[in-house]
């Protein structure tokens, strides 16, 4: 910001100027400032001027405030309140927000800037601070902590920075919040389900196409041998038929499975895995029934 006025004043101006606030420039009807309130003015007055040119602004402010007050000598009290509004101008503001899960406005959190308390009320009010890179952190009642690291520009006035937490999962309507969910219930037992339900799909088409093939190939040799002589015994035709039923049912297992196992896959893409979950796999094993014994296979999450 170009000014004609040098941001350090030379110690031997100041120490002429505070001489003269002491013995020249004091009115006659008005007693001089006492030698320890004169020397605390000199002192915010050079603090000011250091604490500006470090960036620490809000501090430099107080310092300027400080030696503007009635009490300083009146050049040095005339200097500062000159330096002061320069210092206010490049001052920075921030607004602070925080929104619960349901997009409500949040008013008791406590923030803190890089450790230091700012507030405890969220009223929409801007707050000043120094320029630079910080860590802002919101920590409202019974809530997660959330923090953003920012970077707070020169003159920056009135910036909005507003943050959501993430509220606790709702229990569905009329349930006991105190009942603990069952197993499989929660977000990542869909994900398992779907995987043990496309496995049993995978098996029961398996056992489709081995109990269609070999129940046709049986069927066609009774009709190319008994059959022709119309001699065949009941137990081998029964054999046949269940053969060639339970084909048909293994099919509408296995497309019934592969689509509730989708639906249930596509629908828990989004939802965390709970701790048990992401702490291993877990193996599920899958028998699904077939003439004479069964098929059986291992179905997980890695």
């Amino acid at each position: 910001m170009p000014t004609s006025r040098p941001l350090f004043a030379p110690r031997f101006l100041f120490a002429a100027l505070f001489v003269a606030a002491a013995f020249g420039a004091t009115p006659a009807h008005a007693a001089p400032p006492d030698p320890a309130r004169k020397a605390q003015c000199a002192a915010a007055f050079e603090e000011g001027q250091e604490l500006e040119k470090a960036g620490r602004l809000v501090e430099a402010r107080g310092k300027f405030v400080a030696c503007s007050a009635e009490a300083c000598p009146a050049v040095v009290r005339d200097e500062c309140a000159t330096m002061l509004p320069r210092v206010e101008a490049s001052l920075p503001t921030i607004v602070p927000g925080l929104r619960d899960a349901r997009g409500n406005d949040v008013v008791t959190a406590e923030v803190t800037l890089d450790g230091a308390v700012l507030t405890k009320t969220l009223d929409g009010q801007p707050i000043a601070v120094n320029p630079g890179p910080h860590t802002l952190r919101f920590v409202a009642p019974n809530e997660t902590p959330v923090e953003r690291q920012v970077v707070i520009r020169v003159g920056e006035k009135n910036r909005v920075i507003t943050l959501d937490l993430e509220g606790p999962a709702q229990a569905p309507p009329g349930a006991d919040p105190d009942k603990p969910a069952a197993p499989g219930s929660g977000p990542s037992g869909k994900r398992v389900a779907s995987y043990v339900l496309g496995g049993l799909g995978v098996v029961s088409l398996g056992a489709f196409a081995y109990l269609g093939i070999t129940g046709k190939s049986d069927l066609a040799g009774l009709r190319d041998g008994c059959g022709r002589t119309q001699s065949c015994a009941e137990t081998d035709v029964d054999a046949v038929k269940t053969k060639l039923i339970l084909g048909d049912v293994s099919l509408g297992v296995g497309v019934a499975s592969l689509g509730v196992a989708a639906a249930l896959f596509f629908t828990s893409g989004g939802e965390k895995k709970p701790e048990a979950a992401a702490r291993g796999p877990v193996v599920r094993p899958v028998v699904a029934p077939l003439p004479g014994g069964g098929a059986a296979m291992i179905v997980g999450t890695f």
